[in-house]
């Protein structure tokens, strides 16, 4: 006899979604950022400064989407 709960199917499924979004979310961002940079429209030398703006924005929305995933748990 198993006395310990078990995760639903529909838990796991919405944390995974969450993850594939965010994970979607962020290659798109950084291929039109290299895009941007590789064309120059976005100079190299302001480039170090994108690239730490761009790590404090993903920084937020993976803390967002932990946020989100706890909120969802019933």
């Amino acid at each position: 006899m198993n006395l310990e709960p078990q995760k639903a199917t529909s838990d796991i499924r919405n944390h995974s979604g969450v993850a594939r979004v965010l994970a979607s979310l962020v290659i798109v961002v950084l291929a039109t950022l290299t895009i941007l940079v590789v064309l120059e429209i976005i100079p190299r030398s302001a480039f170090a400064e994108m690239a730490s703006k761009t790590a404090m924005i993903a920084g937020v929305c993976v803390v967002a989407a932990l946020a989100i995933g706890l909120l969802s748990k019933r």
